[in-house]
């Protein structure tokens, strides 16, 4: 019978030879990776960005904040995201697991009676209760590499759920900008149609007067239909746009309501400061999540060896048996060593490294994507602004144009062809400048999002 002493010091001398033994594989270091100073098209080489602002401070629109934070709590994404992180989780823990002793217990009655000439019955009995003890020392850290794996995977699920989080905020606040346009654009165009329409009953009064022809009336008549055809389709526009932005808040479709005007959305006194390419890896979530990734292959390199190695395992078992009112224990090693596979484990290893070429590159090309995303952010926020500039231009010159040739041709000097080609620039230059002010308001949104802005 082994003394039980021995099987727990044995035991206790194992785990310490197990914790204090090497890690086979690479040690994951950051690749080196330039960046450069500053962003393209950055006119500002100042270490602070305005993606450290808080969503709530950029966006002005109370409106928008409560749609936002109605999103963060129902968005079918998001609650996928949330499930993911506690599947990475589990599995981390799993892994860990698997660097301590399996223990378990079992327990037995026995009876047995049976007869054997000639000395008659024979009556056996026994109870008895006993622990187990299953484990896989890890010698080589196999184990704890896949442990380090697992806990990578965790991080990166973790880094998906803040760029889920940060991508929904810029979608919610893009698809409200969308719906903003849209109603203006369809304001714009119920305003037209009501200019027109007394422009109609002016050419027909006209008529009647004798100082305007039926050619001028049915003109008019044709710029006033061809303006109210716009109007189903932006309605239609509207209300799509209604159940999008719906969709995001993961409700059902309906109305949407809308607060301040398109140009009072968002705080222009922070922009456009973009801080420095070198903050970016550990502020934006989908980089971290690459790299992450990145840790995870590297560390599956060295599971991958540790399957080419011998494994060391013990099982041992202490109880107590009635039969002999005593302790029982037992405690066996095991070495199971690979020999012969065909080269199955050689190309398990290959397949590792391969594999961890592949996300390096991965994780280098998301860097540099990332870099020129907020370089051509920059690049947007700055022309789109110098469009809205230009666009306020001409719809002012066409504002005059058509106020001049309606009193041109009111007095004689101008025929209506003149009035149709100036309601219809006017029209067009109105239309411009609403989508001109949205695309403003997108590529600010869309700099923001490219910086990893509104998730700290």
């Amino acid at each position: 019978m082994i003394s039980k002493k021995y099987i727990l010091t044995a035991i206790a001398a194992i785990m310490l030879l197990s914790i204090d033994s090497c890690k086979i594989g690479p040690n994951y270091k950051r690749p080196t990776t330039d960046l450069g100073k500053q962003y393209r098209f950055s006119n500002l080489p100042d270490t602070l960005s305005f993606a450290d602002t808080s969503w709530t401070k950029l966006f002005r629109d109370t409106v928008l904040h409560n749609l936002i934070r109605k999103g963060l709590q129902a968005n079918f994404d998001l609650r996928i995201a949330f499930a993911r992180v506690n599947e990475a989780r589990a599995q981390f823990k799993a892994a860990r697991a698997e660097l301590f002793p399996s223990i378990g217990a079992q327990g037995a009655a026995l009876y047995q009676n049976g007869q054997t000439p000639p000395s008659g019955t024979v009556e056996y009995k026994d109870a008895y209760a006993v622990g187990n003890l299953t484990w896989e020392l890890d010698i080589w850290g196999k184990l704890r590499r896949a442990k380090e794996s697992a806990r990578a995977q965790m991080l990166s699920q973790e880094a998906y759920k803040q760029a889920t989080y940060i991508n929904l905020i810029s979608s919610i606040a893009q698809g409200y900008y969308n719906l903003i346009e849209y109603r203006d654009e369809l304001n714009i165009t119920k305003d037209n149609v009501r200019i027109r329409e007394e422009a109609l009953a002016l050419v027909k009064a006209k008529m009647i007067a004798g100082t305007a022809s039926g050619l001028v009336v049915a003109q008019a008549e044709a710029e006033l239909a061809t303006v109210k055809t716009q109007i189903p389709a932006l309605e239609k526009a509207v209300g799509i746009q209604e159940n999008a932005v719906k969709l995001l808040l993961g409700d059902l479709p309906g109305e949407v309501s809308m607060g301040k005007p398109l140009m009072a959305q968002i705080d222009t006194n922070i922009l456009p400061k973009t801080g420095i390419p070198s903050r970016l890896i550990v502020r934006r979530p989908d980089l971290i999540a690459a790299e992450q990734q990145l840790v995870s292959a590297n560390a599956q390199i060295g599971v991958a060896r540790g399957m080419m190695l011998p494994t060391l395992s013990i099982n041992a078992s202490v109880g107590y048996s009635t039969l002999g009112a005593g302790i029982i224990g037992s405690a066996v090693g095991g070495l199971v060593a690979p020999i012969f596979g065909w080269g199955k484990l050689r190309a398990n290893l290959r397949k590792a490294q391969a594999y961890h070429e592949e996300i390096l590159a991965t994780y280098q090309k998301a860097i540099y994507t990332a870099i020129g995303e907020v370089s051509d952010g920059m690049l947007s926020v700055n022309k789109e602004h110098e469009m809205v500039m230009q666009q306020r231009i001409l719809k002012t010159a066409a504002q005059t144009a058509f106020d001049l040739s309606n009193q041109l041709y009111n007095a004689g000097y101008a025929s209506y062809l003149d009035v149709i080609n100036a309601q219809r620039l006017l029209y067009q230059a109105e239309l411009q400048l609403s989508q001109a002010q949205l695309n403003s308001l997108q590529s600010i949104v869309n700099l923001y999002l490219a910086l990893g802005g509104g998730w700290r």
